[in-house]
């Protein structure tokens, strides 16, 4: 990087910082002067806004946030290849460009000046030009825009799980622990990540049947469609598949697999992918739910510890009348008294506030970092409650179920330590 390159990002970050407290006001004034330019990009966004509304905002800001982080780059190429779902051409990213530029310039009158502007459009050309190189490289790999994919079986477990398959018309690259972004025909515009779960077959077979696991989010307008209104032949869209959190490399010795709730859903194809290996690593499964019944996929996986002895199973639930994270805390204490993670890996996926507590245990009692394979989360416990636009803008809801780390190239922070529990037997016994 040269020192002009310098100069441009430390006065772009500057000049974002500033905004930072007008943030919600930055990002109504940015798509006000983006539709008001450019009405037909309006198209491009769906009917009902609500937190989609600043994403693309809280993007740019994202990228601009990580300006000279090597992964950069990589990520923008990425982000304009998945960008081309949505219909993207290169002449929508100067209209972006220019209300960008438009929305800082009204925000920071006092500081704005011919420098900033001109280092901020020669920041933004750039980030633009490696997304634009990402669909271009996209298009000639001959990579669809996105996969159309028809559902063929919809099972809804207890009114709180979906398991949802659909056949794609063209075959669908992905890797177990893999995730895609998914758009419901009856809620056109509204996309959402959802683990890749297809557990069967050979490779072909599982990049034309694939199977997503959708937990009920109350008030989730996506969770909500797949849950109650995606009977067989209703059509998805799905963006390509992303994430790193894959399975552990050949040659590993022994894997424990550790999931909660829809968690379920990377482990599945992970699981399988470990079972064909020859020879086979040692697998152990810990499976966390709020109650007995929440394991919505337990014949599944009972028939294949019928056909592995080198794999077993642990089911942690709550018993009637106990707090929600007892079963956590209890799977917690086992795991405080193993000492055997020597040539382990440890596969780990869930809720936010689960696999970030599970992370810590495990690092404090002696898992080296390099042997975890997880979904990097945000560090932030906090309840989040109804907040601002400004509250959304510079602290955005986390998105679940994916591996940020693939696309931002972002360090990890590890969240604080789990807390202590008494020992005590798992409820119910392993299954083996």
């Amino acid at each position: 990087m040269d020192d002009g390159s310098a100069h441009d990002l430390l006065v772009v970050k500057q000049s974002l910082e500033r905004v930072a407290r007008r943030a919600g006001h930055a990002v109504r004034y940015f798509y006000a002067h983006l539709f008001s330019h450019h009405p037909h990009l309006r198209a491009l966004f769906p009917a009902v806004m609500a937190d989609q509304y600043e994403r693309l905002f809280a993007a740019l800001v994202h990228a601009v946030q990580h300006l000279g982080h090597p992964g950069l780059p990589a990520h923008l190429e990425r982000l304009g290849r998945d960008h081309r779902r949505f219909g993207v051409v290169d002449e929508d990213y100067a209209a972006v460009g220019d209300s960008l530029v438009a929305a800082m310039r009204q925000h920071s009158p006092h500081t704005w000046d011919e420098p900033t502007e001109a280092a901020w459009r020669r920041v933004y050309a750039g980030m633009a030009e490696s997304m634009t190189a990402g669909a271009r490289r996209s298009v000639a790999a001959r990579q669809p825009a996105f996969w159309e994919a028809t559902v063929v079986s919809h099972r809804l477990h207890g009114d709180h799980t979906a398991v949802v398959r659909a056949a794609v018309r063209t075959p669908y690259p992905w890797l177990p622990g893999q995730y895609a972004t998914v758009e419901h025909s009856g809620l056109p515009g509204v996309w959402r990540p959802y683990s890749l779960a297809g557990g069967t077959g050979n490779a072909a077979d599982r990049e034309r049947l694939l199977e997503f696991h959708v937990g009920r989010v109350r008030g989730g307008l996506l969770s909500t469609a797949l849950c109650d209104d995606t009977a067989p032949g209703r059509l998805l869209r799905l963006g390509a598949a992303s994430g790193s959190a894959l399975a552990p490399p050949p040659g590993t010795p022994a894997v424990t697999l550790i999931a909660a709730g829809t968690g379920w859903a990377p482990v599945k194809p992970v699981l399988d992918e470990l079972l064909a290996r020859r020879p086979a690593p040692r697998v152990r499964i810990d499976a966390v739910a709020r109650g007995e019944s929440h394991f919505y996929d337990g014949a599944w996986l009972d028939g294949l510890l019928r056909d592995h002895p080198c794999l077993s199973a642990y089911w942690w639930y709550q018993e009637r009348g106990e707090g929600r994270m007892r079963a956590a805390d209890r799977l917690h204490t086992h795991l405080r008294g193993r000492r055997d993670w020597a040539d382990e890996s440890v596969y780990l996926c869930g809720p936010v506030r689960f696999v970030q507590e599970t992370a810590d245990l495990l690092y404090e009692n002696g898992l080296p970092p390099a042997a975890l394979i997880r979904d990097p989360q945000p560090s932030s416990l906090r309840p989040r409650g109804h907040v601002s636009h400004a509250e959304a803008f510079l602290d955005p809801v986390p998105v679940r179920w994916i591996d940020p780390q693939a696309r931002t190239g972002a360090l990890e922070t590890p969240a604080e330590s789990a807390a202590r529990a008494p020992l005590q037997a798992p409820v119910a016994a392993p299954r083996r």
